[in-house]
């Protein structure tokens, strides 16, 4: 039960961000210019939630497996848009979702130090 309250906002994320992958480009209508922003921003909740999981579960996973996953959900992503009518694969759009993340595990990371991988480590 801990661990599904601890990843499960980062899989319900995860589930938001393929839905809203699997909407047609035509039914995606943002300002212009603002696009990398709102990549940004959907992989900056990522990486906020990957972070609580870590946090609330005690998890032993090293922070940059966690920036990884993040990046590689990204990737895949950008992947499976390719799929979708009026979609295509953007690595700039790519190069926000990796950003989002990073800032997203940093910004935990600056609130929490249940967070940082060397709790457990005793300090002399």
């Amino acid at each position: 039960m801990i661990t599904l309250l601890g990843w499960g906002p980062a899989a319900l994320w995860v589930a938001v961000l393929f839905l809203l992958s699997e909407l047609p480009g035509a039914g995606v209508s943002l300002p212009a210019d603002t696009d990398k922003l709102v990549h940004g921003g959907l992989y900056l909740i990522l990486g906020l939630s990957l972070a609580w999981g870590k946090a609330r579960i005690g998890s032993g996973v090293p922070v940059v497996v966690l920036l990884l996953m993040g990046v590689a959900y990204g990737a895949l992503d950008e992947w499976h848009q390719s799929f979708v009518p009026e979609r295509d694969v953007s690595v700039g759009d790519w190069a926000a979702d990796s950003i989002g993340v990073m800032l997203g595990l940093l910004l935990f990371s600056s609130f929490s130090s249940r967070f940082r991988d060397d709790d457990a480590a005793p300090s002399e």
